[in-house]
């Protein structure tokens, strides 16, 4: 009887750990180019909000698509 609950109990375990795990992977992590030079007022401006940015070997700046509105209250 316990190893007939714990069969389903652990592969609805997995099921919901891989399904978090792709959503974290998949979602979120997409960045849009915001600038091609990031300035040291950019840098301040983003930090002081807790924006999530890159900065390319180019030099350009890279934004985290899921902080869009607060860069555009913040820094626009």
């Amino acid at each position: 009887m316990k190893n007939k609950l714990m069969v389903p109990l652990a592969a609805t375990a997995i099921v919901v750990v891989l399904v978090f795990g792709f959503l974290y992977v998949w979602t979120g992590t997409d960045y849009y180019k915001f600038s091609d030079g990031a300035s040291s007022e950019q840098i301040e401006a983003l930090k002081s909000n807790k924006i999530d940015y890159i900065i390319k070997e180019d030099g350009s700046l890279w934004i985290r698509k899921s902080d869009e509105l607060k860069v555009a209250q913040c820094c626009t």
